[in-house]
């Protein structure tokens, strides 16, 4: 019974549920004892769940934003897109997100503690050392942060400006200048109407 676009956001609320189910049962205990309560392990696991599920968020946004773009500004495209464009976008989301994710495990990054040491994400401090580790945080900059935000920024502006020219029109067609000549041209043409049945009328 889901519309199109509604599959993005039951994607979201699953991706925020699934990253408060695997985090918070570390991180809150860590918190309390304000170090980091498990092995290096575990904090990968941390980490990797932060990354996958935040990216996969941060993806669909993009992914809605830009449907609902081409649904407002676009309807001769927009009105095509359909329930299998939907399953087939979010499968890219959730590939998109893990391939971010799983590379820091093949080597391409690193995970490790965070700076105040109660949780774990990306380590920033092997940039300093490791190139790879470098082009791995510039490539998750540009990929994972600056196109997405650019496109839904470009996405919601377009729509911004599709719905006020939109409501321009319609107050347009609806001012009192435009009610005023509506009504001046069907008097004219009801005058000519009766003067033509004057006219013309059987006797």
């Amino acid at each position: 019974m889901l519309k199109p676009a509604e599959f993005f956001i039951v994607n979201l609320a699953i991706s925020d549920l699934c990253m408060t189910g695997t985090l918070f049962p570390l991180a809150i205990p860590s918190l309390f004892a304000h170090r980091w309560l498990f092995d290096r392990l575990t904090c990968k696991y941390y980490a990797f769940c932060g990354v996958l599920f935040g990216l996969c968020s941060l993806t669909n946004l993009t992914v809605l934003s830009s449907v609902c773009c081409m649904k407002v500004c676009y309807p001769q495209y927009g009105n095509k897109f359909s329930s299998s464009h939907s399953r087939a976008l979010l499968l890219c989301v959730w590939a998109y997100a893990f391939v971010f994710a799983s590379a820091p495990l093949a080597d391409w990054g690193s995970y490790g503690p965070e700076p105040y040491g109660t949780a774990c994400c990306i380590d920033w401090k092997v940039a300093n050392q490791e190139h790879r580790a470098i082009s791995y945080i510039v490539s998750l900059f540009v990929f994972c942060y600056v196109i997405p935000c650019t496109l839904i920024l470009i996405s919601y502006t377009l729509i911004l400006l599709t719905v006020k020219g939109a409501r321009k029109a319609v107050q347009q067609h609806l001012s009192p200048q435009n009610k005023g000549s509506s009504a001046h041209r069907l008097i004219i043409k009801v005058q000519a109407h009766r003067k033509f049945y004057i006219k013309y009328k059987p006797t």
